[in-house]
């Protein structure tokens, strides 16, 4: 079951939300934040990042190509098929 992070002020610690992520690379991304404690209204940035996996993913090899090749840029499609092509 998926479960939601909480993320805490570091002032006054009440709960925050993220207002916007900025989205630094596919393994990094930096969380604004404002506190909900009206009194406080502190905001701030948390870093986010991957760290490792606990379990392979279920992708097979066919679906991970295919799901890569989708999210290529047409650029980059062409870049590889002259890459197949040799």
């Amino acid at each position: 079951m998926a479960r939601t992070t909480n993320i805490y002020c570091k002032i006054c610690g009440s709960k925050s939300v993220v207002t916007r992520t900025e989205r630094m690379t596919s393994d990094y991304s930096r969380l604004y934040c404002s506190c909900r404690n009206p009194d406080c209204r502190h905001k701030f940035v948390m870093n986010l990042e991957f760290s490792h996996s606990t379990s392979t993913s279920q992708l097979t090899k066919d679906q991970l190509f295919s799901y890569l090749i989708k999210n290529l840029s047409v650029n980059d499609k062409k870049d590889l098929k002259k890459l197949l092509d040799e």
